[in-house]
């Protein structure tokens, strides 16, 4: 082959011709292909193929040719102008796209083909082509044809134009007779074979049959010896050549057997050109296929024509088949035989009529009219196609408030349970079972009969009829209950509706299309209540038409209704990855499958909980948020944090307004978050209630609230030295300076590098609960405290009104406290009114405490998400301007967090009480509260929780260390766990701690479990040391061995949590630290550019400096 450089620089795109004929070197491109290189050497023509055994074959007869994929093959594509075929072929590659594309056709005739063909067998091939590439056809493409009433016949056929028609006959025809023929075989059948020198060849070439491909010559052959002995009394040899599709018929197989025994009957091998001998042809035995006329242009002028099967074959003519061929016709074998002994005598006066007809434009100058023509044909004469769109109905652009249709059978299941109708027992419980059976059924049978078709929606209840013995009546209920509970879930896919209908607003061609039992009114009926523009569409649908998307039938039917295909592309939309996705793309429909709704673990364990239709519709709003929420953060609040919070709160709400309260008073920081769910739903319902936010703590209220004497919870487990652990904390714990606590404890010999631990917290405690000095002290401390607390109550609390205070989860000591400061602030008693989620202590007095739940369930939780919040706990008041104000710190946050709270708490609110519950709604909000806490008690280890709760920083107590809730177990850590330190000094959540950790670590710490005695270190025997009660003559020194002790456990615990920090988030160890020079170093190292080289260096420098 000529260098490929060479010819893209040497021949204009218009001169360098590609041929292809679908494998086989055959039909009217190779002589074409054959001509142009032996007599048209200003073009270059190539014949390129995806065989390779093709490409080496016609390369040996001396011809250009290339592999598709070759790198000659590929520049050639790119390069080439013409792109010679005989086929609307199913594939083109994608570097023909603006190269003119000329059709030889693979023959004329009298069939309904391509786009007109009612074969359903290549149906689903004819349409994929022409889904896919009919712009190339209508644009790019030119045909042959050989008269004007074949003209007429492809122009209808393949809904072509005047510009596109190339006029001449076919090569394959002529050329044998008008050049110097091509032989690829030995021609002299004849004499190969020893038959006597007269022997003239009969040709048998029987088209496909769609009814019988596989077994077709039996019938059409029935006495073998009878047709050889004919064909001897006639000096005939009989070629036998089968259509492709049926090369592989049995009977065929089984007589090339035989071919011995007969001699004169050849059963074709179709690697062999039947047209480089078709001039050679005597007599012709034809049928309904289209080499008839080629026969005919060949200049074969005897026919018989053999249609035993006609009564079946007819269907596929597009003109009456017997006024248009010629030949005696046989219905019959033995007619067959008759025609054969007689066919010397025929005289075929039509032939010649036949000619005109099909062959008028052939001529001795048929090869360079059809080069000349094609050159003169323009690409994109009819312009830019429209595309072609539809929708998927259910999920796509219509869907469900309860998500999954199970859930509209529990809203059914509802209906039978206060029914009348005396349903049988099992319908009251087990009803969903049921109906999902029966649909199940009535698809079984379909599929094992009759094949993959849809059922109807009355099928269904028929099954349930006759399982159940039900009556008219309860059926008729049954059918009922169904479809109104249809339109009421009915919730439109807004961007999807709105996508369609700006498709019809712009005058495309949409329609519907969808796999539904329900009948096609009631979904007309559904689509009209989310878009009546929509519903006026063309609905296809799978319970209508008996055929589904998922077989592609109903693909199909639309296709065939919208023949000729007039389109650029088929744009479909659905949610099914199958049925809208896989089978769709199969037909070449341009698929975009969105994802929809689908129920996670949480969801599904809620519905498991509850199972009731209300949890269908619970979860179905968590799932359509979750698919819309940009990250999981806002699902965790919409979803988790909502069931920790909002039925609470609608409690608080409801029962304040029951009790008469005006006011509401939200206290901080808890009541944050609590207060904005108030305000939602208050303005939701339009209720007469107020809230405000009211500052307070128990540090900033405790020693206040000692007006005569002090408290014994002070100094309690749970009282104000909780977390103590250190010198400063202790100070901060009595509320003392350092210069009065040396000056009245000095004996106690504590300082400022002195650590406290658990055994000397309990002896201080009970020391200075017994100390008259410091009890004197606190005293005077708290009335001095006292003043500014009693103002800032008085300048935000109205005695006049009924009010109460709104908390979360506490002993309710707090509300002690408050209880004493309202009664000295207002200078009277009246009840002390407080709402918990649940407290410990009950009412006493004018201590109210309303609880909302019994559950003892841990509810730590839900602290460290209060704590999530920009300022720290009160710690007291101050004065400015003329008003009391809170003094708070600013806090370390999670802001993401923070902001999807106060975001997604509000918005389900407004999503939650819009729902159509059945049930109560104290009810369902109970339900809810419940299964959210219990979620979080056994699957602490859910992506979601981990990765919104885990990072937060939190303390147990106002004095314990600020730490990550669950940090990620470390190498040191798990060092200190195996030698006896507890999990609770680590984390708050073990199963979350793990979440985040290493596989090594997760193997490790499980090891552990295992074995834990095995692994651990053996336990200290050091003695902890006493503090004496005799607290007025001894004086408290801690033991150096000891001091070091503390310092060294200090000092680990403070690299553990440097290094987990370090491992989790390395730029915010940095960008967090108070030490310039670091933050700075992080800065740098972390820069986009220099972060792959200094990252991991930094990294590893700052784990030595730690250790």
């Amino acid at each position: 082959m000529q260098d490929i450089n060479y010819v893209i620089n040497n021949y204009t795109k218009d001169n360098i011709w590609l041929f292809n004929s679908a494998g086989l070197f055959t039909g009217n491109v190779k002589y074409l292909f054959v001509y142009i290189s032996n007599y048209r050497p200003d073009i270059f023509a190539c014949y390129i193929s995806g065989d390779q055994k093709n490409v080496d074959y016609i390369k040996s007869l001396g011809f250009n040719a290339c592999h598709f994929k070759s790198k000659e093959g590929v520049q050639l594509l790119n390069a080439a102008g013409v792109y010679v075929n005989e086929h609307c072929k199913e594939h083109y590659p994608n570097e023909l796209l603006n190269t003119k594309i000329l059709n030889l056709y693979h023959g004329v005739g009298l069939k309904q083909i391509e786009r007109k063909s009612d074969n359903d067998y290549l149906l689903k091939r004819l349409a994929k082509k022409y889904i896919t590439y009919n712009e190339h056809f209508s644009n790019n493409m030119c045909f042959l044809v050989t008269s004007p009433f074949m003209e007429k016949h492809f122009k209808e056929q393949l809904d072509l134009t005047d510009d596109q028609m190339i006029r001449g006959g076919y090569p394959r025809c002529i050329y044998q007779s008008l050049y110097n023929p091509i032989v690829t075989y030995d021609h002299d059948i004849i004499s190969n074979l020893g038959l006597p020198e007269e022997t003239k060849i009969a040709l048998y070439a029987p088209t496909y049959r769609e009814k019988n491909p596989k077994n077709f010559l039996y019938l059409a052959i029935k006495d073998i010896n009878a047709l050889s002995q004919a064909l001897e009394r006639n000096k005939l040899c009989l070629i036998i050549k089968l259509h492709p599709e049926i090369s592989n018929d049995f009977y065929f197989k089984t007589l090339q057997n035989l071919t011995i025994q007969y001699r004169n009957i050849i059963f074709w091998d179709n690697r062999n050109d039947i047209y480089e001998i078709l001039n050679k042809v005597e007599l012709a035995i034809v049928d309904y296929s289209s080499i008839y006329y080629d026969l005919v242009s060949a200049g074969v002028k005897k026919f018989i024509r053999y249609i035993f099967d006609y009564d079946d074959e007819q269907h596929i003519m597009a003109y009456d088949y017997k006024s248009y061929t010629t030949g005696e016709i046989c219905y019959s074998f033995e007619e067959l035989i008759n025609a054969i002994d007689n066919y010397q005598s025929s005289n075929d006066n039509e032939i010649a009529k036949i000619n005109e007809v099909f062959w008028s434009y052939s001529d001795l100058n048929t090869f360079n009219n059809i080069i000349e023509q094609t050159k003169k044909f323009k690409i994109g004469n009819k312009g830019i196609l429209p595309s072609f769109y539809s929708f998927d109905v259910f999920d796509t652009l219509i869907a469900r408030r309860c998500l999954i249709p199970k859930g509209i059978f529990y809203k059914v299941m509802e209906n039978i349970k206060s029914s009348d109708e005396n349903f049988p027992d099992i319908f009251h419980h087990d009803y969903v079972t049921i109906r999902m059976q029966a649909e199940s059924n009535c698809r079984e049978l379909l599929n094992k009969t009759i094949g993959q078709y849809e059922i109807t929606f009355d099928d269904i209840f028929l099954r349930i009829k006759a399982v159940y013995d039900l009556n008219d009546s309860q059926i008729k209920k049954l059918i009922e209950w169904e479809i109104q509970a249809e339109y009421e879930n009915i919730i439109p896919v807004r961007n999807m509706v709105e996508k369609a209908e700006q498709l019809v607003h712009e005058n495309e061609t949409v329609v519907l299309i969808s796999d539904m039992y329900l009948p096609k009114e009631i979904i007309t009926n559904m689509i009209s209540l989310i878009s009546p523009r929509l519903a006026a569409l063309p609905l296809y649908l799978s319970s209508d038409k008996g055929v589904q998307k998922v077989s592609q039938q109903l693909y199909l039917k639309v296709y065939k209704d919208y023949s000729p295909w007039k389109f650029k592309k088929w744009i479909h939309y659905g949610d099914n990855a199958s049925s809208d996705g896989v089978k769709a793309k199969e037909l070449g429909i341009n698929s975009h499958v969105h994802a929809i709704p689908k129920l996670n673990a949480y969801e599904t364990g809620l519905i498991n909980k509850i199972r009731n239709y209300d949890a269908y519709l619970l979860s179905g709003l968590f799932a359509r948020m979750r698919i819309d929420s940009v990250n999981e953060k806002d699902y965790f609040c919409y979803a988790h944090v909502s069931g920790y919070m909002i039925p609470y709160v609608a409690w608080c709400v409801r029962n304040a307004l029951e009790k008469g309260i005006n006011t509401l008073y939200f206290i901080s920081r808890d009541g944050h978050f609590l207060k904005e769910i108030a305000d939602a739903y208050i303005n939701m319902h339009q209720l007469s209630i107020k809230t405000k936010y009211f500052y307070g703590s128990r540090r900033a209220w405790r020693i206040p609230a000692m007006i005569d004497n002090i408290d014994d919870e002070f100094f309690s487990n749970f009282g104000n030295l909780v977390g103590v652990d250190n010198y400063e904390k202790l100070l901060s714990a009595l509320d003392i300076s350092h210069n009065l606590f040396q000056k009245y404890f000095h004996e106690l010999g504590l300082n400022k590098t002195s650590h406290i631990n658990a055994t000397d917290l309990v002896s201080l405690r009970n020391f200075f609960s017994k100390s008259e000095k410091y009890r004197g002290y606190l005293l005077e401390r708290a009335k001095c405290k006292r003043e500014i607390v009693i103002d800032y109550i008085k300048q935000e609390i109205n005695p006049d009104e009924k009010y109460a205070f709104v908390e979360y989860w506490a002993r309710g000591y707090t509300q002690t406290c408050l209880s004493k400061l309202l009664e000295c602030a207002f200078k009277k008693s009246s009840e002390c009114i407080f709402y918990y989620y649940r407290s410990i202590l009950p009412s006493n007095e004018n201590n109210i405490r309303l609880n909302y739940s019994t559950n003892n369930i841990s509810l730590i939780p839900v602290e460290a998400i209060f704590a999530n919040c920009p300022h720290e706990t009160v710690t007291g008041y101050k004065y400015e301007k003329g008003k009391v104000l809170p003094i708070i710190s600013r806090a370390r946050f999670d802001a993401e967090l923070y902001w999807s709270l106060g975001k997604y708490l509000k918005l389900f609110v407004k999503d939650f009480y819009s729902l159509p519950f059945v049930s109560n709604i104290e009810t369902i909000e109970r339900n809810f509260s419940i299964f959210s806490f219990e979620w979080y008690r056994d699957h602490q280890d859910d992506p979601v929780v981990v990765k919104s709760m885990a990072h937060l920083l939190y303390s147990e107590s106002y004095l314990g260390a600020l730490r990550e809730f669950a940090p990620a177990i470390t190498s040191e850590s798990l060092a200190l766990l195996k030698q006896g330190k507890p999990v609770g000094a680590f984390t708050r959540s073990i199963k979350m701690s793990l979440a985040r950790s290493t596989p090594s670590i997760k193997k490790e710490y499980q090891e552990y479990l295992k074995n834990p005695k095995a692994l651990s270190a053996k336990p200290s025997n050091a003695k902890q040391k006493v503090l004496p009660t005799n607290t007025s003559k001894v004086k408290i020194k801690e033991p150096a061995k000891i001091n070091q002790h503390l310092a060294a456990q200090s000092s680990d615990s403070r690299k553990i949590r440097l290094l987990n920090k370090l491992e989790r988030n390395p730029e915010m160890f940095f960008s967090d630290s108070n030490k310039k020079i670091v933050r700075l170093a992080g800065k740098t190292a972390f820069n986009p550019i220099l972060k792959p080289v200094l990252g991991n260096v930094i990294i590893k420098l700052s784990k030595k400096i730690i250790h």
